[in-house]
């Protein structure tokens, strides 16, 4: 099986161990910024964002496929699922972003330094892929491209992670799962009543990636739902 993962709001340093051992091929389309990678111009507006998100998909050839989304990563998988239902078979939401309620605020994170930005989307203690993703650049390279990440993921989100899904969320009919870490502090776990999809699932002990904090749990549940009948 082949299934398409859309990552977090921190980047895409590796797979997650959730993700690894999950027994399919994992497909990683090269977002715009999301890489690092010198030369990123942000999409004007949201809709020139899904625009060239969607660009990227369908490069990788994977299309129709399960869909897997993480943070912002989540968002653009659900906004792929409601305007694109022919192309998501499956749809696995992890801590999605793009729904706001002042209720449930979270963290803003770009009222944050970097280094305490990363602090907040973990329960436990920030992964090394994180803490070392870039490092091979060398110093001035690495901080251009944690740079350039928070532009791509700044021009996404901000001021407000509302994107208008909870008028769009409806729309989604494919086979669906929410799975949510219970300790999340930049998307409450609240917010979970505002995705009325199919089964959720509450980790324990998980932050906003909670992929990373408790990957066994997360696999468990992605690894029930990809192979469960419909």
């Amino acid at each position: 099986m082949r299934v398409i993962y859309l990552p977090g709001v921190a980047g895409f340093p590796k797979l997650s161990p959730a993700l690894e051992g999950l027994g399919v091929e994992v497909v990683v389309p090269d977002l715009p910024g999301f890489s690092g990678a010198p030369g990123f111009e942000s999409p004007p507006d949201y809709l020139g964002w899904l625009t060239a998100v969607w660009d990227a998909l369908d490069r990788t050839g994977a299309l129709p496929c399960p869909v897997i989304g993480a943070s912002v990563g989540g968002m653009l998988a659900a906004d792929l699922a409601a305007l694109r239902p022919e192309a998501v078979t499956r749809l696995a939401l992890i801590a999605p972003l793009g729904i706001f309620d002042d209720k449930h605020p979270g963290e803003d994170l770009f009222t944050l330094t970097a280094s305490h930005r990363l602090e907040v989307l973990f329960a436990g203690a920030v992964p090394d892929a994180f803490e070392n993703m870039f490092e091979a650049l060398g110093t001035a390279e690495k901080r251009m491209a944690d740079y350039v990440v928070s532009i791509a993921v700044a021009s996404l989100l901000w001021p407000l992670t509302d994107r208008g899904l909870r008028a769009r969320v409806h729309r989604i009919r494919m086979p669906s799962l929410l799975v949510w870490g219970d300790q999340d502090r930049v998307a409450p776990v609240a917010l979970a009543e505002h995705w009325p999809l199919g089964a959720v699932v509450t980790i324990p002990g998980g932050g906003h990636l909670v992929e990373w904090d408790e990957p066994d749990a997360v696999q468990r549940a992605l690894h029930d739902f990809l192979f469960v009948e419909p």
